[in-house]
C-alpha cells in the first residue's frame, strides 16, 4: 500500500517539477559600489547580461545594436546610464554616470563608472535611482552592494522600489 501511494505521489509531484525549468526566467543585475573618499565619488562595477543590455538601447534608439561591432556603443551605454542609473544629491540634483570602459563576457557585461559627489557634498545624504532593464524586462530587480570603508548595504531595486539611501545606517 505505500508503494503505491509513493508512485502516486509521484506522479502527481512530476509534472509540477517541469514547470520550474519552463518557469518565468530571473531577470537581474548586481552592481558594486564603492565610495572613494580620495577623489569624492562613488565608483561602480555593474554586471549585466550583454543581450538585455543590446535590446534595451536597441529599443531606445529603434535600431540594432552590437556591443562589440556598433561605433559609438559607449557613448550609446552612457546615455542608457544615464536615464537609468544615477545618483540624486540632498538638494534634488542629479549626478550623472562617468562612464569609464566595459568588459564583455559570453553572457555578462561588466559596466565600468563613477559618479563624481564633489566635496561639499555628504554621499550618507544621496539617493541612488537604478531603474536598468525596468521598462524592458518584466519582474526586473537589481542590487547594489555599496560599501563606504568597512561598512557595507545591500540595496534592492525594483518596479515599486526605484530608488535606495546611501546612508548606511538607513533601511
Amino acid at each position: 500500500m505505500n508503494k503505491a501511494w509513493a508512485i502516486a505521489a509521484l506522479l502527481i509531484l512530476i509534472p509540477s517539477f517541469e514547470n520550474f525549468s519552463y518557469g518565468h526566467p530571473v531577470h537581474a543585475t548586481f552592481a558594486e559600489a564603492q565610495w572613494n573618499s580620495k577623489t569624492q565619488s562613488i565608483e561602480v562595477s555593474l554586471r549585466l547580461r550583454g543581450v538585455d543590455l543590446e535590446s534595451a538601447i536597441s529599443d531606445q534608439i529603434k535600431g540594432k545594436v552590437d556591443l562589440e561591432k556598433s561605433k559609438n556603443i559607449d557613448q550609446l551605454i552612457e546615455d542608457y546610464l544615464s536615464k537609468n542609473f544615477y545618483v540624486i544629491l540632498p538638494t534634488g540634483k542629479n549626478i550623472y554616470a562617468n562612464y569609464s570602459d566595459k568588459e564583455i563576457g559570453i553572457t555578462n557585461t561588466w559596466i565600468f563608472f563613477s559618479f563624481q559627489i564633489g566635496e561639499k557634498q555628504e554621499p550618507h545624504l544621496c539617493k541612488i535611482r537604478n531603474t536598468i532593464f525596468f521598462d524592458d524586462l518584466d519582474g526586473q530587480k537589481n542590487v547594489i552592494e555599496y560599501r563606504i570603508g568597512k561598512h557595507k548595504k545591500i540595496l534592492s531595486f525594483q518596479e515599486k522600489t526605484r530608488e535606495a539611501s546611501l546612508d548606511i545606517n538607513k533601511k
